[in-house]
């Protein structure tokens, strides 16, 4: 869900890389304070991975270099600076809407590897699995590195700064260094070969295009050629689906997201289960890799469909405001303020909030027993996998029937922020940021993960760079030959 919002906004500001608007000390001082104020007084989580000691040292010497400050970008960069030390993955900055109708975009289709940048592609002769080492003689670990600031996430979590790095490149690139109309480009071939290629930048929409060619969307391993076919119906597609290994007696079930209409989800989780049942399928493997949220329901629905028993899902919401901070510069907010957060909190007063405490039985779920596949189930996670889809994974990892495999989520293990996102837009730069304010404690059975942790799998499975050029699936493979003995 948060991808997809990202993704829209995208659209709209590519159009602008990069004519920065020009600002006055005033606008930016006016919208800076608005900022400082609202997650000062809204945010559920504001130093939970850093001091209030050290974050109020960090503003101060951001509102110090403000006079540094000239255009909408600078400032856009300056609040990152911030949202990157609170560690809140659904903390999200939006660059404002400058951008013009020239467009120039970093060409390659890129995967993060073992931290380093690998072609994904075969595009302009450069084959699928080289290493990029330099662009524009900057050296790609620097670069990285600078770019992480962009990509939010839960935590220390980097599982999910990677997967948004990758999929986002050109447009976190061009923020980060400014427009560039060619690109210098050294690489090391699969084969060892040290090679240099000069590139055009391009259009948005021309490398959008090729994305869904990316060798690691698998289409070659489920013997797709038609790869534009393959992505609509696999990696694009909002509707959950299956299909099947029929000689193992296995359904894939891929959830891309919980963010359709309630209703709609389980009537067709339903027409899937019957199915199942129907077919006497024994394995059952679900597929929320490209899954990076939703509706919170909808990950109740599914997982009711998978358990044998009941499960417990959070153990306590917080709030440190009864309503929304800043109200003027709210641009939206999807729930009632006075039922979803002032009358649901303010009979818990806490010394510094609101706090709900939910009991065994306030908080259990049960099974769907008419539904239910009552066969062995292996969860399918990556660091995509975030928000209500990292909460499905926790049920996954809380349940001892149920086995998680893949990357380490981008949603945080032990607690999350959500419940209540609020829109806002700045009124000098027109910087657009979103804001949950409910911290939820998650509902965990292994103390031992480490706090910022995304949830891990109990199998840590990677791609690696053969993988990615012979265009194998290492998950899927593994459990197929697990099931096959």
């Amino acid at each position: 869900m948060l991808r997809t919002l990202f993704i829209i906004l995208c659209w709209i500001n590519i159009h602008t890389l990069f004519a920065q608007k020009p600002i006055d000390s005033l606008g930016i001082k006016k919208d800076f304070k608005i900022f400082e104020n609202i997650l000062k007084n809204g945010h559920p989580s504001l130093y939970e991975y850093i001091n209030q000691d050290s974050l109020d040292y960090l503003f101060k010497t951001k509102k110090e270099s403000l006079s540094n400050v000239s255009t909408d970008i600078d400032l856009y960069k300056k609040m990152l600076d911030i949202t990157d030390k609170v560690k809140d993955g659904h903390l999200l900055l939006f660059a404002p809407n400058t951008i013009k109708s020239e467009q120039y975009y970093f060409p390659l289709i890129l995967k993060i590897i073992d931290t380093e940048l690998y072609t994904d592609t075969d595009d302009f002769d450069i084959p699928i699995g080289s290493k990029i080492n330099s662009i524009n003689k900057k050296k790609t670990s620097k670069i990285i590195e600078s770019l992480k600031k962009y990509a939010a996430t839960d935590g220390y979590n980097l599982t999910r700064k990677y997967r948004d790095i990758e999929l986002k490149f050109g447009l976190f690139y061009a923020y980060e260094y400014g427009i560039a109309k060619r690109f210098s480009i050294q690489y090391t071939e699969p084969d060892g070969t040290e090679k240099s290629i000069d590139l055009d930048a391009e259009s948005f929409v021309k490398v959008k295009l090729r994305n869904v060619k990316r060798n690691s969307y698998f289409a070659s391993y489920h013997n797709q050629t038609n790869r534009f076919d393959f992505f609509d119906k696999h990696i694009n597609t909002k509707d959950p689906f299956v299909y099947y290994k029929e000689e193992l007696s296995t359904a894939i079930l891929v959830v891309n997201t919980f963010g359709i209409d309630v209703r709609v989800f389980k009537s067709n989780l339903v027409k899937i289960f019957k199915e199942l049942k129907a077919k006497k399928i024994k394995h059952l493997i679900v597929d929320i890799r490209n899954n990076d949220g939703g509706f919170r329901p909808n990950a109740v629905h599914l997982f009711s469909f998978v358990t044998k028993r009941p499960f417990k899902q959070m153990v306590s919401e917080y709030v440190i405001s009864l309503s929304v901070q800043e109200k003027e510069y709210a641009t939206r907010t999807f729930l009632n303020e006075k039922d979803f957060l002032t009358d649901r909190f303010k009979n818990h007063p806490v010394y510094d909030g609101w706090k709900l405490t939910f009991d065994d039985l306030e908080s259990i779920m049960v099974p769907d027993h008419y539904n239910r596949f009552k066969g062995k189930v292996y969860v399918l996670t990556s660091g995509t996998t975030f928000s209500a889809a990292s909460t499905f994974a926790l049920n996954a990892k809380n349940d001892n029937d149920i086995t998680l495999i893949g990357e380490e989520t981008g949603g945080g293990y032990h607690l999350l922020n959500g419940q209540f996102p609020v829109y806002y837009e700045f009124p000098n730069s027109k910087i657009i940021m979103v804001m949950s304010m409910v911290k939820v404690q998650n509902y965990v059975k292994d103390k031992t993960v480490p706090i910022g942790s995304g949830v891990p799998p109990d199998k840590y499975i990677d791609l690696s760079v053969q993988q990615l050029i012979d265009g194998k699936d290492p998950l899927l493979d593994y459990i197929f030959r697990l099931i096959k003995g």
